[in-house]
C-alpha cells in the first residue's frame, strides 16, 4: 500500500491510548537503571514527540524517510533539556555543548550503562539511551499501526524497548517481573484491539467501539496488578543473564600491582617525613582507607580476586551518589588535597555515597573514577599527583569497640591459601577451640599486641627486619624470638589467623595519622610515616569492623640466643580444605534451582522469554551495530584536533605530517611505520607527499626551530594533500577510510619500532 492511500485512511484515535500504555510498560525496566523521578518526564515528552511526529507524517502522507527525519530533528530539539539537562540553556534551549554531548552519547552512553553503578540518575548523558529508545519506540509503533497493513505488529517497537531496559538493567531487579507482565498485558490488549481491523483501505472496515478499548485497557491493568503481585511473591533470588554480566570492566585491580607489597617505601626517610595529604573531616584518631585487599595467594595480599569472587575486583564508574543507608553517626565529609601523594588507589573513609573532583585535572579524575562498593575502595586510572583535590562524602567503618563480643559474618570472600606453618601453634596458643570466635579472635589481637615488635628495618637504628608477607615471611614472624615485622605483617597474619577462626577478614592499608597531625586550621597533614595496615572483619549482623592488631612501638630485646632459627620452604600456594573456608562462595543444588523455577513460571512463559530473549540480542546488536563506527570517527577527530594544537610549533609540524600519513593509510597505502618521511611519500606517490616531507624535514631539522607560521603553512598543505588523497577515491570508499583502523594500527607497530 502506498503512503498516499495510507494517508487517507481515518485517523484512528484509540491507537494512542493503547501504544502509551505499551511504551509505559516498555519504559518500567528503566527504572532500576536511573531511579530519578526525571526519568518520567523523558519518557512521558519523548512518547508525546513520537506519536506526533508519526500522526504528521500519517496525515500528511509523508515518505518513510521524511518520518525518520523529522524524528532526529526533534531528537535534536529536546534531547538537550531531557537528557543532558545540565548543558541546556536555561533548561529548556540547546547549546552547542549540549548537542555534541548528546551525539557523542548516542553512540557511547550505551556501552556506559554497562560500566557503571546503578542506579546512575540523571548523571551526565546516560539518559540519551532512554529518550532515543522512547522517541523510536513511539514514533515506530504509531507509524506501523496508522500506515500499514499489518497493524498488529506496532507492539514490536515497545517491545524491543522493553528488551534494551532489561539488558542493560541490573542483574537483580523485582522491575523486571512487573514489567514484563505489564508488557504481556500491553500486547493482548493491543492484539485485542486490533483483532477485526481491516489490511487494506478498500475490505469493509469494522468499527472499534469504545467499549473494546476500554476493555483491553482493562486487560492491561489487571495485568500491572498481577505483575505487582507477582514481583511481591517472587522477588529474584537468581540474577538474570544481561549485558553488563558480560561486559569486561574498564578498570582490573588485578593489573595493578598490590599497595601493600611497597609498604616499606613509605618508611623511608625520604618519604616518611613528606607530606602527602592534607585532609579536612577527619574524625578525632580516624584512619584514611587506601585500599582493601582481599585476596592472598601465598605470596602478596591483593586487590579482588583472581575470579572476581563477590564483586571485590569489578570497579565500576559510579553515577552521581549511592545510597549507603548507613546511620549519621558514621557519615563523613571529607575534603582532601595532595601533596606529595601519588598513585591510582584514592585514599577516603570508607563506602563512598559522593565524590567531586576539583583543580585543573577535574575532568580527567572524574573520567577515569572508578570504584568498588564490596569493599570500598576506590581508585583513579589517571593517577593523582600534587594539587590534585575532591570532596567525599562517605560512611565511615567503625572501630571494634569490644572484640570479643564479635560472631562471624556471613561474607563470602575469595579463597586463600593454606595458612602458613607457624601460625597454627599461635592459635592454639592464643585462641584455644573451646573459647567463643569473637574470644578467640580478642586473643590473636591481644597475643600479636603483647608478643610482636615493631621495626621497619629501613634505618641503622632498626633491628634487621625482612620486609614482605609471604608463606614463608608469616613463618619466620611467628618462629623469631622475639617476634618482628610493622603493619605488613602483623596485619596479614590477624587477617589470616581470623578467617581460620571463622571470621570474614580482610586486610586494609592506610594512612593512621594520629591526633597530633591536626593543624590549628584543622586540616590534617598526612605523611609517608603514617602509612600503616590493619584489619577489618564482619560481625553476624553484616557490619563491617576495624581491629588494629599492631603493637606499640617499644624497645626491641636481644634474640633469644638458645631459640633454634627456623628455615622453612616457602609453602605451596594450595587451595584451603573445605572446613576452613567459612567464606567460599557456596553454589545452590541445582535440584532446588530447577523446582524454584517451575513453580514460579510456566512453560508459556519460560517460552515466551526465550523468545523475547533471542529478539533483545537481535535489536541489541542492531542498534549497537553504528556505535563502534562513530566512535572511529570520533577518536580520529580528537587526535587531529590534538595534533594540530601542540604546545610547541615542532610538534605541530610533526603530527601534520603523521596526520598525512594516517590518512593515505586509511586510503590503502601502505606506509611503513618505521621509514623516513621521505619514504613514507614515496609510498604514496606523487609530488605533493614529496614537497610536503621535504618542508617537514627542513622545518624540523632547521637552525633555530620552526615558528608558528611554518606549523600553519605545513598544516594548510597537509589539509590540501589528505583532500586530494580522498578525492581520488570513490564514495563508499572514502567511508571505508572514515572507520578504518589502519592508522590506529600503524601507530603501534611506531611505537613497537622505537
Amino acid at each position: 500500500m502506498s503512503d498516499t492511500a495510507a494517508s487517507r485512511r481515518p485517523l484512528r484515535w484509540w491507537v494512542f491510548p493503547l501504544l502509551a500504555f505499551a511504551v509505559a510498560a516498555a519504559a518500567v525496566p528503566w527504572w532500576p537503571i536511573h531511579e530519578a523521578l526525571h526519568l518520567l518526564v523523558v519518557v512521558g515528552v519523548g512518547a508525546v514527540v513520537g506519536f506526533a511526529v508519526a500522526t504528521a507524517g500519517a496525515v500528511r502522507g509523508w515518505p518513510a524517510w521524511l518520518v525518520l527525519l523529522a524524528c532526529v530533528a526533534a531528537y535534536l530539539v529536546v534531547g538537550v533539556p531531557l537528557a543532558v539537562p545540565g548543558a541546556a540553556l536555561s533548561g529548556v534551549l540547546p547549546t552547542p555543548g549540549g548537542l555534541v554531548e548528546l551525539l557523542a552519547g548516542t553512540a557511547l552512553s550505551w556501552p556506559r550503562l554497562v560500566t557503571i553503578v546503578l542506579p546512575v540518575g540523571t548523571y551526565q548523558a546516560l539518559l540519551v539511551p532512554v529518550l532515543a529508545s522512547t522517541l523510536a519506540a513511539s514514533a515506530g509503533a504509531a507509524s506501523i499501526a496508522l500506515r500499514t497493513r499489518r497493524p498488529a505488529l506496532a507492539v514490536l517497537p515497545p517491545v524491543g524497548m522493553f528488551l534494551a531496559g532489561i539488558l542493560l538493567g541490573p542483574r537483580e531487579s523485582a522491575w523486571g517481573i512487573v514489567g514484563g507482565v505489564a508488557m504481556v498485558g500491553a500486547t493482548l490488549a493491543w492484539l485485542v484491539a486490533v483483532r477485526r481491523l481491516p489490511r487494506t483501505p478498500d475490505a469493509p472496515r469494522r468499527a472499534v467501539s469504545a467499549r473494546r478499548v476500554l476493555g483491553a485497557l482493562g486487560v492491561a491493568l489487571v495485568a500491572v496488578l498481577v505483575g505487582a503481585g507477582a514481583a511481591v511473591a517472587l522477588a529474584p533470588g537468581t540474577e538474570r543473564e544481561v549485558v553488563r554480566a558480560y561486559v569486561q570492566q574498564p578498570f582490573d585491580p588485578r593489573e595493578a600491582d598490590s599497595p601493600l607489597a611497597g609498604f616499606r617505601a613509605w618508611h623511608r626517610i625520604e618519604r616518611s617525613e613528606a607530606p602527602m595529604l592534607a585532609v579536612r573531616g577527619l574524625a578525632p584518631g580516624e584512619r584514611l582507607r587506601v585500599a582493601v585487599l582481599d585476596t592472598y595467594d601465598g605470596i602478596v595480599y591483593s586487590v579482588g580476586g583472581p575470579d572476581g569472587a563477590e564483586a571485590s575486583g569489578s570497579f565500576t564508574r559510579l553515577p552521581y551518589r549511592l545510597d549507603q543507608d548507613a546511620p549519621p553517626e558514621l557519615e563523613r565529609e571529607i575534603r582532601v588535597r595532595v601533596l606529595g601523594y601519588e598513585g591510582i588507589w584514592l585514599p577516603g573513609v570508607g563506602r563512598i555515597e559522593s565524590i567531586a573532583f576539583g583543580g585543573e585535572r577535574a575532568e580527567a579524575l572524574g573520567a577515569s573514577f572508578f570504584y568498588n562498593d564490596a569493599t570500598g575502595t576506590a581508585a583513579v586510572a589517571e593517577g593523582l599527583r600534587d594539587d590534585d583535590e575532591y570532596v567525599a562524602v562517605a560512611v565511615a567503618v567503625p572501630d571494634a569497640d569490644d572484640v570479643a563480643e564479635l560472631r562471624p559474618g556471613q561474607a563470602v570472600l575469595p579463597a586463600t591459601a593454606a595458612l602458613p606453618e607457624g601460625l597454627d601453634r599461635l592459635l592454639d596458643r592464643w585462641a584455644p577451640a573451646s573459647e567463643t570466635p569473637g574470644a578467640r579472635l580478642a586473643g590473636v589481637v591481644e597475643g600479636l599486641r603483647a608478643d610482636g615488635y615493631v621495626s621497619h628495618g629501613v634505618s641503622d637504628d632498626e633491628p634487621p627486619s625482612r620486609s614482605g608477607h609471604s608463606a614463608d615471611r608469616m613463618t619466620q614472624l611467628a618462629t623469631d624470638r622475639p617476634m618482628l615485622g610493622d603493619a605488613e605483617q602483623y596485619a596479614v597474619a590477624a587477617a589470616l589467623l581470623a578467617r581460620e577462626i571463622g571470621f570474614p577478614a580482610r586486610v586494609v592499608i592506610g594512612f593512621d595519622p594520629g591526633d597530633d597531625a591536626r593543624g590549628a586550621d584543622g586540616a590534617v597533614v598526612v605523611t609517608g610515616g603514617d602509612m600503616s595496615a590493619w584489619i577489618e572483619v564482619q560481625d553476624a549482623d553484616g557490619t563491617w569492623f576495624a581491629i588494629d592488631p599492631n603493637p606499640e612501638p617499644r624497645p626491641v630485646p636481644e634474640a633469644e640466643p638458645d631459640e633454634p632459627t627456623v628455615v622453612s620452604r616457602p609453602q605451596s600456594v594450595l587451595p584451603p580444605p573445605a572446613e576452613r573456608t567459612p567464606v567460599e562462595r557456596t553454589v545452590p543444588e541445582p535440584e532446588a534451582a530447577d523446582d524454584t523455577s517451575d513453580d514460579a513460571l510456566s512453560p508459556f512463559v519460560e517460552a515466551l522469554l526465550a523468545v523475547l530473549r533471542g529478539a533483545g540480542w537481535v535489536l541489541l546488536a542492531l542498534a549497537l551495530l553504528v556505535s563502534p563506527f562513530l566512535a572511529v570517527i570520533a577518536a580520529k577527530l580528537r587526535r587531529r584536533r590534538l595534533r594540530r594544537s601542540a604546545s610547541t610549533p615542532e610538534a605541530r609540524i610533526a603530527g601534520g605530517w603523521n596526520e598525512f600519513a594516517d590518512a593515505a593509510t586509511d586510503h590503502g597505502y601502505a606506509v611503513p611505520a618505521e621509514a623516513t618521511r621521505s619514504e613514507q611519500a614515496a609510498a604514496v606517490g606523487g609530488m605533493q607527499a614529496l614537497v610536503l616531507a621535504s618542508a617537514v624535514e627542513r622545518s624540523l631539522f632547521a637552525p633555530g626551530g620552526p615558528d608558528d607560521d611554518q606549523a600553519t603553512a605545513v598544516w594548510g598543505v597537509v589539509d590540501e594533500a589528505r583532500g586530494r588523497i580522498s578525492a581520488r577515491r570513490g564514495r563508499w570508499r572514502r567511508l571505508r577510510a572514515a572507520v578504518s583502523l589502519s592508522s590506529f594500527t600503524r601507530e603501534a607497530r611506531g611505537r613497537r619500532e622505537q
